[in-house]
């Protein structure tokens, strides 16, 4: 049995393996970065460090997160590093059955590189993220340069 944590983004829910994720914490308005891509929200500070945080529906829907109450940031681990993704509501911690993963084909159509699998469940399919493969290489220089300032 595997371990997630489940939430939601754009009315679509999604799950990340516990062993990636470091905290999750209420949201903060970041400051701003100039000259940064739409979906860096900008940084944070965390743990006397500079965080840099992800609209991740910005990032996977091209549309800006409504900015609800329910908002929090995950603190995960991308590439040895620390970022931090907006998420629209938390479902909370979940197990599920390995039968219930299905593991995503990269080759195909629908199927997105940071799109590790899908989890089925009798009322949803959750899609399980990759985090160290959200952000191409220019992304993952612009998220370094961000979080050294």
């Amino acid at each position: 049995m595997e371990k997630y944590i489940v939430f939601t983004n754009n009315q679509q829910s999604f799950a990340l393996e516990i062993s990636f994720i470091e905290r999750i914490i209420e949201f903060q308005q970041p400051k701003r970065i100039p000259e940064s891509s739409n979906y860096l929200l900008g940084v944070i500070q965390y743990n006397d460090n500079v965080l840099p945080v992800i609209d991740l529906t910005k990032r996977l829907y091209d549309v800006y997160s409504t900015g609800g109450v329910d908002d929090k940031i995950i603190v995960v681990t991308y590439k040895d590093k620390q970022i931090g993704l907006v998420v629209d509501e938390m479902q909370g911690i979940k197990s599920f059955e390995e039968s219930q993963f299905e593991k995503s084909k990269v080759n195909t159509e629908i199927s997105k590189e940071y799109i590790q699998g899908f989890i089925k469940t009798s009322d949803d399919i959750t899609i399980v993220l990759d985090t160290n493969k959200l952000f191409d290489f220019e992304q993952e220089e612009e998220l370094s340069l961000s979080a050294s300032r």
